[in-house]
């Protein structure tokens, strides 16, 4: 049996990530090892153990929880491990996936309200955040923010994900793995300090009470400064888990999170005259705080419980139940620039060209609530007939949200930059100028019916099946007193069936080269929200198709990828400038490209992550902006990590990368003024490990370069009501994060 045989074969006795007891002999960033092969003792399996190094041989997210090989199987993705994560001092989401192919990170800049990035040109933080193969899907502003802490490994797995999860974007999606009990002992103490000031404390421990019996606590408390002297933001992280395995056929795991933040308003706009544009009064850099700092308020509780249930009955057969239940409590007090002006206007004097110097701040107030509960159950089945290997899965989900959420804007003053101080002049108006709120109740129930074949030793067939039942219902509404601004009420009613579908192959050389191929139909949901008429928003449906191939030089646990991909998306959504809450559906976007990636460590002790991404992401069909491309998403980008294992000095290892984001516009309409540039920023580390001490100084952005990410122009309103306000100059940018330090220490025993 193939070396992916034994892989899938332990799939089905495995629903938690990590309750092997042998661990994977895999690469270090020092030496390449030939792989053993997995064994299977007890239904468990070292499959998904956390690695070394920043090869992971197997993941779960292209088969549902069924462990697979990275290199046969017919998908492109990614498994970023806790060794990079770690390295690259990714503390979110955004972070750690950056050095990975097909993704965009910090697509509206330094934004830390909730996990937001894109994938093959589709943002997907609405609904491809996945934790542990279920979504914690968006709501409003009711975002996820993961802490990496908690997180054993992230899986990215790009391409069409319908014929697995139901509703999703087609680009793909991020499954991040959280840390579950294994029957060993071991206890990690962690303390990570920011150069901007603070300090957190992690504790891990895992301990087995019995043979039968293993439980886990994860958490992770403290207080940091960001890139703002203005704001602070802490974290309160708590993750209990529990399994309990009464024989070699069952296993079940009961699982915990409690997460609250105070998060600062880090979504900062500054003067785009003065960023990207030269203003002749003064510099706006990236740690410059235009928002009112008395009033940049959001709090976050986030929460689930959980279990994962599995039973070998014999004969292949295998009962794989999980659920989950989760609640998202958001508020936000804040005030935000939306405009920016020359205070001259104030006085009646005119205004000296380009000397921007002034911002009207709206205050933005959010209460959202979001309830989610997910409930799956499958039986899959092993069976081999003449050189056939199978494994069929069938399945039955649902999916339930309700979601509750307020948001009102109102003026807050005008923020004098020059002194230092906000104003309240005569003539402005008080009171909510726009109001929206939402109740919205979702409900997806799908049918499944999964398939993996191994024909012989060379080629691999999955595919897959599924048919879902969604039904939206609710309302919405706006309610303002701006004359441009029509007060609506919309009752929410939408009910619809769809069928998704896949079908992929791979043909795996005995050399370790393998060739693949796929086809896909999709669809998604759309965000909470109206369209510019205040009627609600269409499923999104997508075709798309793939080819790629892979190499894994024998003896190492490298690889080596390429990729094409080709998608077609209708009635794709973006939200529309001046209208808070309402979004435009274009007719048609087609996304296409090329991927590269490089995951390599050579025997004298040096690793290399490397990726390239072509995007070519355009609108096809639209009324306004056909042949436009899509906002946010650049046609080229590009990321290098190396790492290297002094030999001279045993324990310690250098990292230094380099991640390059091409030219992008901000909008669909492609509005020259607010074209971002491209832009390479460095990161390094430096890893010292003895007598189980790890040390850690990361740095990411180390030269502090400053760049743009993201512009925009008035999205309230601001400009119709005060025409003294020279609109061409009146547009906001948005940098990418600056420089970030972080010291980390942990002990492992």
């Amino acid at each position: 049996m193939s070396t992916r045989s034994k892989v899938l074969a332990a799939g089905p006795l495995v629903v938690t990530v990590g309750l092997a007891a042998q661990p994977l002999q895999a690469q270090t960033a020092t030496d390449e090892v030939v792989l053993e092969p997995i064994t299977i003792e007890g239904g468990q399996t070292s499959a998904l153990d956390n690695v070394e190094g920043y090869a992971a041989e197997a993941a779960v997210s292209a088969t549902r929880g069924l462990p697979a090989d990275v290199a046969t199987t017919p998908r492109a993705i990614s498994v970023i491990t806790p060794q990079q994560i770690d390295d690259q001092g990714a503390t979110t989401i955004e972070e750690a996936i950056s050095y990975t192919p097909g993704v965009t990170a910090q697509t509206f800049g330094v934004d830390g309200r909730f996990d937001q990035f894109a994938i093959r040109g589709f943002e997907v933080q609405n609904s491809n955040s996945y934790r542990d193969g279920m979504p914690l899907r968006l709501y409003g502003f009711a975002g996820w923010r993961t802490e990496t802490f908690g997180l054993e490994r992230i899986e990215v797995l790009r391409g069409a994900t319908s014929s697995l999860y139901g509703a999703s974007q087609p680009g793909g999606l991020v499954n991040s793995i959280t840390k579950r009990p294994k029957f060993e002992n071991s206890t990690e103490l962690m303390a990570r300090a920011s150069a901007y000031g603070g300090v957190e404390l992690g504790v891990d421990i895992n301990a087995a009470a019995s043979d039968e019996l293993a439980y886990r606590f994860v958490f992770l408390g403290g207080e940091t400064g960001t890139q703002y002297e203005e704001t602070d933001q802490s974290r309160l992280y708590f993750a209990p888990s529990v399994t309990w395995k009464p024989t070699d056929a069952t296993n079940l795991t009961v699982f915990a999170q409690y997460q609250k933040d105070k998060v600062p308003d880090s979504y900062i706009l500054v003067p785009q005259y003065g960023s990207q544009l030269p203003n002749p009064v003064r510099h706006y850099g990236n740690d410059f705080y235009s928002n009112n700092p008395s009033r940049n308020d959001i709090e976050t509780t986030q929460n689930y419980i959980g279990y994962e249930f599995d039973h070998a009955f014999g004969d292949g057969f295998t009962f794989r139940s999980r659920a989950r239940y989760a609640d998202n409590d958001w508020t936000n007090n804040t005030g935000y620039a939306a405009a920016f002006f020359s205070s001259a206007i104030l006085a009646g004097r005119p205004p000296v060209p380009n000397a921007i110097d002034a911002a009207v701040l709206v205050n933005f107030d959010v209460d959202n609530k979001a309830k989610q509960a997910t409930f799956d159950n499958a039986i899959s089945k092993e069976f081999s007939f003449g050189n056939v290997n199978a494994t069929v899965i069938g399945g039955l989900d649902y999916y339930q949200s309700d979601y509750d959420g307020t948001q009102s804007y109102a003026f807050g003053g005008v923020n004098l930059f020059q002194n230092n101080s906000i104003i309240t002049p005569p003539g402005i108006p008080t009171g909510p100028l726009v109001t929206n709120s939402i109740s919205q109740n979702i409900k997806q129930t799908g049918l499944y019916l999964l398939g993996n074949f191994e024909i012989g030793n060379n080629l691999i067939v999955d595919a897959g099946l599924r048919h879902d039942w969604v039904d939206i219902s609710g309302t919405a509404g706006t309610v303002s007193p701006l004359p441009f601004v029509p007060n609506t009420t919309t009752d929410l009613d939408n009910k619809r069936n769809f069928t998704s579908g896949n079908l992929a192959a791979s043909y795996n050389l005995d050399n370790g080269l393998s060739f693949y191929g796929s086809l896909a139909r999709s669809f998604n949901l759309p965000p909470a929200g109206v369209d510019v008429a205040g009627k609600q928003l269409d499923v999104e449906q997508s075709n798309s198709w793939e080819v790629g191939t892979k190499f894994r030089p024998l003896g190492t646990n490298s690889l080596l990828s390429v990729a094409y991909f080709d998608i077609t998306k209708k009635n794709t959504p973006q939200a529309v400038a001046g209208r808070p809450g309402a979004f435009e559906q274009v007719g048609e976007v087609k996304s296409k490209g090329i991927e590269v990636e490089a995951n390599y460590a050579f025997g004298n002790g040096l690793s290399i992550l490397g990726a390239y991404n072509y995007i070519d992401a355009k609108i096809t069909k639209n009324a306004t902006n056909q042949g436009n491309r899509l906002a946010r998403i650049p046609e080229h980008s590009a990321s290098l990590w190396l790492a290297y294992e002094v030999a001279q000095a045993p324990g310690l290892r250098l990292g230094l990368g380099a991640r390059y984001t091409g030219e992008r516009f901000s909008d669909n309409a492609n509005t020259a003024a607010f074209k971002v540039g491209g832009v390479t920023v460095y990161d390094a580390s430096l890893t010292y490990e003895k007598n189980g001490w790890v040390t850690t100084l990361a740095a990411r952005n180390l030269a502090d370069k400053e760049y743009v990410s993201y512009c925009q122009i008035d999205n309230t309103g601001i400009l119709a009501l005060f025409p003294a306000i020279n609109a061409s100059q009146a547009g906001g940018c948005a940098y990418g994060a600056g420089r970030s330090v972080e010291l980390t220490l942990s002990r492992r025993f």
